[in-house]
């Protein structure tokens, strides 16, 4: 298992940012979790050594980090970056797109509960699930909700279990995903 790397909201994604070539940093065709769908995490070129912090982004509402666990899905979403974009969730509740070249909130967009799963993009909309039992698609460009979906809850032992964990896998035209 990888260790976890805690990140002022997406400083690997700074890291690879500032380190990488234009086009995996910015241009890379690349839309989800681990670089396609099939989760390989595959990219014909990435970010080379020596690495350096450009640039760190925190919660404006609590001043805190948002950590990010960049290969699985342990609960702290991993960052997506295309096309000089971040994207990320966070425990505060929180979407965020950040600009990839200085660390920018270009837009946030607020759920009721933490965001664990990474985002996927596809033909403009942002895929991601909160723990607040929704499954949101959002306008990559502002953070806009172009349409959500309830997933529901369910009670056993009096604890109430739901929320969206897993990350959204496009297919066929359809979008997958798991609570």
């Amino acid at each position: 298992m990888p260790s976890r790397l805690s990140v002022s909201a997406a400083i690997v994604a700074a890291l690879c940012a500032g380190a990488a070539p234009a086009a995996w940093a910015g241009d890379a065709p690349v839309g989800c979790f681990k670089a396609d769908d099939s989760r390989t995490g595959y990219l014909p070129s990435g970010p080379q050594p020596p690495l350096r912090l450009k640039w760190k982004f925190q919660s404006a509402e609590t001043g805190d980090k948002i950590e990010s666990y960049p290969s699985v899905d342990d609960g702290f979403s991993p960052a997506l970056i295309h096309q000089g974009v971040v994207y990320v969730g966070g425990h505060d509740g929180r979407i965020y797109a950040i600009d990839a070249r200085d660390g920018r909130k270009i837009w946030e967009f607020r759920t009721s509960d933490h965001v664990m799963p990474a985002p996927t993009l596809h033909d403009g909309l942002l895929f991601v699930g909160s723990m607040d039992g929704f499954f949101y698609a959002l306008d990559a460009k502002t953070g806009a909700v172009a349409w959500k979906y309830e997933s529901g809850y369910k009670i056993w032992n009096g604890t109430k279990y739901g929320g969206v964990r897993a990350t959204p896998v496009i297919t066929g035209g359809k979008v997958v995903f798991g609570g």
